[in-house]
C-alpha cells in the first residue's frame, strides 16, 4: 500500500491477505520511487495499483477499513488498542 502525505510517500509492506498494521514501512520523496521500489522488489506494475478512499479522520494511515488508536481522536491514545468502525460504532479490534 502507499500513502501521499505532505512529507512524502509511505509505501507499507504487509505479510497477510487480510486488512491489518502493516509489518514495516518506508518514507520515500515521491510517488515515482515508490513505484520503482514496488515494480523492483514485488512485480507491481504503476498501473496495476488500485485507489482506495483516504482515511477517515484519526484513523491509522495503514488500514483499508476505519481503524483508529483508541482515544486518539479525545487527544489521549491508548497505544496498543485499536478500533473498527463497524456499522457506525467503534468496537474494539482484539488481535
Amino acid at each position: 500500500m502507499l500513502y501521499e502525505t505532505e512529507h512524502g510517500v509511505y509505501l507499507f509492506e504487509y505479510d497477510r491477505d487480510n486488512d491489518s498494521s502493516a509489518i514495516s514501512d518506508y518514507l520515500q520523496d515521491s510517488i515515482e520511487v515508490v513505484f520503482e521500489i514496488a515494480e523492483e522488489d514485488y512485480g507491481v506494475k504503476p498501473e496495476e495499483w488500485q485507489e482506495i478512499p483516504d482515511p477517515l479522520e484519526h484513523c491509522q494511515d495503514d488500514w483499508i477499513e476505519p481503524v483508529r488508536i483508541v482515544g486518539r481522536d479525545k487527544g489521549k491514545p491508548e497505544w496498543g488498542k485499536l478500533e473498527k468502525l463497524v456499522s457506525g460504532s467503534w468496537v474494539p479490534i482484539i488481535e
